[in-house]
Order: C-alpha cells, then structure tokens, then sequence
C-alpha cells in the first residue's frame, strides 16, 4: 500500500457578524447545527481531514470574528492562508454589499504572494430563513447557496469539498 502525504491547507472563513459562518464550519466539520447565535471572539478553528482522488488533506478553517473592533487581529489569523471563504447573509443587502471590503481587508492583511490569483469563495448563507435565496438570485451571483451545509476550496489544481 502506498503512503499517503498529508497536504494541510488554511481555509479562513470572513464575512460580518451574524452571517452564520461559525454555523457554516461546524456543520461543515461536526455535522452538527444550531440556532443559537453565539458571537466568536477574536477566532477559532477546526480541522478536517478530506480525501480527494489519492490526496489527503488536513484543512484548517479558521472561523473570525466579523466584529470591526476584531479586525486588528487579521495578521496573525490571515497570514499563512491557502483560501478564503467570503460569506454574507442572503437576506441582508449590506453583509452581501461588505464582502469587497472583507475581501480587501484580507489582502492587505494576509499579503499573498500572487493577490491577482488568490483563491477566494463567495458563500450566500442562510437561503431558508425567510425565501432568503432570492438576494442571491437577483443579484446574478454564480455564486454557491448554502444552509450551513458545505465548503468548497480550489487549490491549484485540487478541489476540496
């Protein structure tokens, strides 16, 4: 039997307060949900081991506080970031008009080697509360539609679901 190498990849998830992405990594992780809003202080992560064609990968999904007064700690939880997760509500204009600002921010912060081509996600979360996947579709977004259910990340050529 051939070894297999182990690939960790840094996933940070970002997006405003209340958009569910503490939700999106535990169920993601855990398969577990709840409807208890807990807001994350400064930030957290789990881990995953995901097989993808005869590749393992470990990856590590940093869930960040999206609290502005947080936002000084992005260097250190930025830094080192393989992909990220850009996450808004489907029912709230504005987390969906600030993921530029997140995605900016992360830039700035992380300072990747090849901005142009950093892999990021765009995530509309929270379709069934309220008919909310109607922000996604009006905004024509090829974008992914979730209910805390799912990640996805591009790496190269890897993708990792």
């Amino acid at each position: 039997m051939p070894s297999r190498r182990r690939t960790l990849l840094k996933v940070i998830i970002l997006g405003d307060s209340g958009v569910g992405k503490t939700s999106l990594m535990n169920q993601y992780v855990n398969r577990k949900f709840s409807n208890q809003y807990k807001a994350t202080i400064g930030a957290d992560f789990l881990t995953k081991e995901v097989q993808f064609e005869d590749r393992l990968f470990t990856l590590q999904i940093w869930d960040t506080a999206g609290q502005e007064r947080f936002q000084s700690l992005g260097v250190a939880f930025y830094r080192g970031a393989d992909c990220c997760v850009l996450v808004y509500d489907v029912n709230s204009m504005k987390s969906f008009d600030n993921l530029n600002n997140w995605r900016e921010e992360f830039l700035i912060q992380a300072s990747p080697s090849d901005p142009e081509n950093f892999p990021f996600v765009v995530l509309g979360n929270k379709i069934d509360v309220d008919g909310g996947n109607s922000r996604v579709l009006s905004v024509g977004f090829p974008g992914f539609r979730e209910k805390s259910s799912s990640l996805v990340c591009i790496k190269g050529k890897y993708s990792i679901l």
